[in-house]
């Protein structure tokens, strides 16, 4: 089940990642950030509803100058303005995806992960997935009731 994003979703994300507001399309959201201080411009674009093989779902995707980032049937997401940043997160079974933004134009892909990693003491897991489990161990409030 995908999540169901409307214009206050937009808008607190936009707000999170210091952007100005979301550019609202006929079938769409977009929503540009621009970071000054690195030169980075990247653009996130919301579908809250969209054909999708055989279903109808949301589409994320993010623009970067070096390539696309979608994730499909985005079921929740997570929004910190401490941190600047956004964890857009797609479950599937025992797996998780998840796409971050952050307010600076930084991106991470974090994709197929097992969700037992997310509650596992990071200082006993190796350091190649050390921050996939602790920026996506955020989402665990949500996890908990999706199920």
């Amino acid at each position: 089940m995908s999540y169901k994003f409307t214009k206050k979703d937009f808008k607190k994300i936009a707000k999170a990642l210091s952007a100005k507001d979301p550019i609202i399309e006929h079938n769409h959201a977009r929503i540009e950030i621009e970071d000054i201080i690195s030169g980075r411009k990247v653009a996130l674009e919301i579908y809250p509803e969209l054909e999708i093989g055989e279903r109808l779902g949301n589409l994320v995707q993010v623009f970067t100058p070096l390539g696309l980032l979608q994730l499909h049937f985005c079921t929740d997401y997570v929004v910190s303005e401490e941190l600047g940043e956004v964890i857009l997160f797609a479950e599937n079974g025992s797996k998780i995806s998840g796409v971050v933004l952050a307010k600076d134009a930084g991106i991470t892909l974090y994709s197929n992960v097992d969700k037992s990693l997310l509650s596992k003491d990071p200082f006993k897991l190796s350091g190649e997935v050390i921050g996939c489990a602790m920026q996506l161990a955020l989402t665990e409030h949500k996890l908990a009731e999706i199920k």
